[in-house]
């Protein structure tokens, strides 16, 4: 009988170290395959995010040049700020007309709504509201 239980014993850990591999194969497989399924799911959405992408470079060559007149006849210079700039008031600079006083810039914008103010002298805003240009 010693020699019977000795076989069972010395069997038994070599069937549960034939176990383990197995499980931790099929949890390999299990969790082998649901990052397959992700990485699939982002190459389909990859497709239409690549088309969205376009789309905005397509607008963005859609610019229309927008004239800003500004009349501050005791200005020595003018400049337009915006949501268009960041509200910068030193990028887009205004220029003299000598004939009629009028200050003007000309400037490219994609399709939308702006809001802007006049800055006189890199510190006198427009009083009031904002303005909004419609492009």
């Amino acid at each position: 009988m010693a020699k019977t239980t000795a076989n069972k014993v010395a069997k038994a850990p070599a069937k549960k170290a034939a176990a383990k591999p197995a499980a931790e194969k099929k949890a390999c497989a299990k969790a082998c395959a649901k990052p397959a399924a992700k990485k699939a799911a982002p190459k389909a959405a990859a497709k239409p995010a690549a088309e969205k992408k376009a789309a905005p470079k397509a607008a963005a060559a859609k610019k229309v040049t927008v004239e800003f007149v500004a009349d501050c006849p005791l200005a020595t210079t003018v400049s337009v700020a915006g949501s268009f700039n960041n509200w910068a008031v030193d990028k887009d600079m205004l220029k003299k007309d000598k004939k009629t006083g009028l200050w003007t810039a000309k400037i490219s914008l994609s399709a939308g709504d702006y809001e802007y103010k006049f800055v006189c002298d890199g510190k006198n805003w427009d009083a009031g509201d904002n303005k909004i240009k419609h492009v």
